[in-house]
């Protein structure tokens, strides 16, 4: 975390508008294309077959939660990229929303457990059911529904989690469907802004032991529990129960931030910390 700004230290307009002038910004650029480059490259990897699984008895199982409510588009591509990672003893629980399209069915075909719930909006309550119904598996995974992994991240999860180096990680992301002005908006608050304890829905990992003590809040609705999980888990315990690993990257689609729209996620990333 070297890169990361101490709070209230430097105004990120401030910090931009140097990497501007100074034209680091197209080191930064550069540097982004590449990472974002090397993930596809893996994930293509996966798909053809050429990632070895990860031998041995005895790995811990993980269970990986996805949130769903009419997720066809996105729902196989999230299990397909589990399913082929590099680390196999997993299981997929899917808590679905009531969905009116055939996410349950896609889901159910590739080897996933389905719950059913008939919550909108919420989202904190489906968090919290899913890490409840983990099969004891000592490491629980929360993604988004349209979020790809790239084939290591969850063997590292599980090297950082079980040697006890922290009790929650997460990792940095780009948008596979995105364009560059907003993977370079991706690229910097990874890299600079993101504070340890802002955990973000699209992968959040942690051990059994830790939700025993912080557990997501079941009336939060969307945009509240991700960031919310990680404040109480930094309240409770402070940042060193935290591993941000922003040298792993997950892909995720860029749809939410385009609902946003481009103008309110300048307007982010240029907030003073």
């Amino acid at each position: 975390m070297k890169d990361y700004i101490p709070s209230r230290q430097i105004p990120r307009a401030l910090f931009l508008t140097k990497h501007v002038l100074s034209g680091k910004v197209m080191l930064e650029l550069n540097e982004m294309r590449k990472r974002y480059n090397e993930a596809m490259r893996s994930i293509r990897d996966a798909i053809n077959g050429r990632i070895r699984p990860l031998g041995g008895r005895g790995l811990p199982l993980v269970t990986v939660c996805i949130l769903t409510r009419n997720e066809e588009r996105f729902i196989g591509q999230a299990i397909y990229s589990i399913t082929h990672s590099q680390y196999r003893n997993t299981e997929v629980i899917v808590v679905d929303g009531m969905s009116s399209d055939k996410t349950r069915d896609i889901a159910k075909r590739l080897g996933a457990r389905v719950i059913e719930l008939d919550v909108v909006g919420n989202v904190g309550l489906p968090r919290h059911i899913c890490s409840l119904e983990a099969r004891g598996g000592e490491v629980i995974v929360q993604i988004d529904a349209d979020t790809v992994l790239t084939p290591y991240v969850i063997t590292r999860t599980v090297t950082t989690l079980i040697n006890g180096k922290a009790m929650i990680y997460h990792v940095a992301h780009y948008y596979y469907d995105g364009n560059t002005i907003m993977n370079l908006i991706a690229h910097y608050y990874d890299k600079y802004f993101r504070k340890p304890w802002n955990t973000t829905g699209h992968f959040i990992a942690y051990t059994q032991e830790l939700y025993k003590h912080v557990q997501f809040d079941i009336k939060a609705r969307i945009g509240e529990e991700d960031y919310g999980f990680g404040e109480k888990a930094y309240k409770k315990f402070g940042s060193h129960v935290f591993k941000f690993d922003r040298e792993t990257i997950v892909l995720v689609s860029g749809r939410g931030y385009k609902r946003q729209g481009l103008t309110n996620n300048i307007n982010y990333i240029f907030r003073t910390i």
